[in-house]
């Protein structure tokens, strides 16, 4: 049996009346099937390394192998030469179905475009792929967040009606000696479906591999949670004061509110601008309120004092020197858990 490699055809971009860009069918090699049937593709990432996940930027670097692998009834030689050796093409000159990382930001490639193709007519593409991919970052939980990171592949040529994307499981994976820090992986997933594209009001074939990451929050704990605690029951110290030391209580209140807007600055540099509050800010803004509640009744204690009123001044000190701490501590806890 003869095997006829397809010449190298450029694919076509074009514009149709409906001025749809679109890759047509008629100048791609044709599928391995008749029309009716859907061509199934195996899928297998094996991710060797993740290195980084840039919240500021929403992208991760990533170091992984894609494989591919299907039947094409034209290779197939198996009835006529069992002993035949496998076979090594260009993927340009093969059918393939033309697939895209959508979500890729600058990903190189370190092996040669090229296929493999036994005996039996399976046809086998390899590739590493190290460098940046788009995450979408979900932050409201942070620091105790968990995220999705992924690999989104698409063919822009054929729609889940004619090819089909089918995971390989025993091709999937990861290291165990990954790089990224302050993140454990809590598991792995992949599913293959629809894609529309509306400038083109058409589905296209998609299929995600997803991993699930958890980000380590006791360090965040301890630089975050501790820290403005520190600062709150500090400024909690204003109530403690006889109501007559007006500028220690002053001093002692606006201090601590200048240290935290400095604080939030700080931190807020780690983290994209976004419309929406993490559970971080939560905490850090909930302190001010309640620091800012501190400068207020201390000037207010002191008006009472001058106006002859101390045992009502001490009373306000007395209920608010417990529930401060008590309404941070709730705070908190509303904020990291609920």
């Amino acid at each position: 049996m003869t095997i006829r490699f397809f010449a190298r055809i450029q694919m076509a971009v074009t514009q149709d009346k409906k001025k749809h860009w679109f890759i047509p069918h008629d100048q791609a090699i044709p599928r391995p099937n008749d029309d009716p049937e859907i061509t199934q593709i195996l899928v297998g990432i094996y991710t060797l390394d993740l290195a980084k996940i840039n919240e500021v930027e929403q992208t991760v670097y990533i170091d992984f192998y894609l494989g591919l692998r299907w039947y094409d009834s034209r290779f197939d030689s198996a009835l006529s030469n069992t002993n035949l050796s496998p076979y090594q093409r260009k993927l340009e000159e093969v059918w393939q179905p033309n697939l895209h990382i959508i979500n890729q930001r600058n990903l190189d490639k370190e092996l040669d475009e090229i296929v493999h193709i036994n005996s039996q007519g399976i046809v086998t593409y390899r590739q590493r792929y190290y460098g940046k991919l788009a995450t979408s970052l979900d932050l409201r939980r942070f620091p105790f967040d968990e995220q999705t990171i992924k690999i989104e592949l698409i063919s822009f040529s054929y729609s889940p009606e004619e090819i089909h994307f089918v995971e390989a499981e025993e091709l999937n994976g990861i290291s165990s000696e990954i790089s990224l820090v302050n993140w454990s992986i809590i598991g792995l997933s992949s599913h293959s479906h629809a894609h529309y594209l509306q400038p083109e009001q058409q589905d296209y074939a998609r299929f995600d591999y997803e991993i699930k990451v958890k980000r380590h929050s006791s360090f965040y704990a301890w630089r975050v949670l501790f820290p403005v605690a520190l600062i709150v029951f500090m400024s909690d110290l204003v109530f403690w004061l006889e109501p007559t030391q007006i500028i220690p209580q002053i001093t002692l209140a606006t201090a601590m509110m200048v240290s935290l807007i400095t604080y939030q600055f700080i931190l807020r540099q780690e983290l994209p601008k976004m419309n929406y509050l993490t559970a971080e800010d939560k905490v850090i803004v909930g302190s001010m309120l309640l620091v800012f509640i501190a400068l207020v009744e201390s000037v207010t204690s002191i008006n009472l004092v001058a106006g002859g009123y101390r045992e009502l001044a001490l009373s306000l000190d007395d209920i608010l020197k417990w529930l401060v701490p008590v309404v941070f501590m709730g705070l908190a806890a509303f904020a990291f858990w609920v």
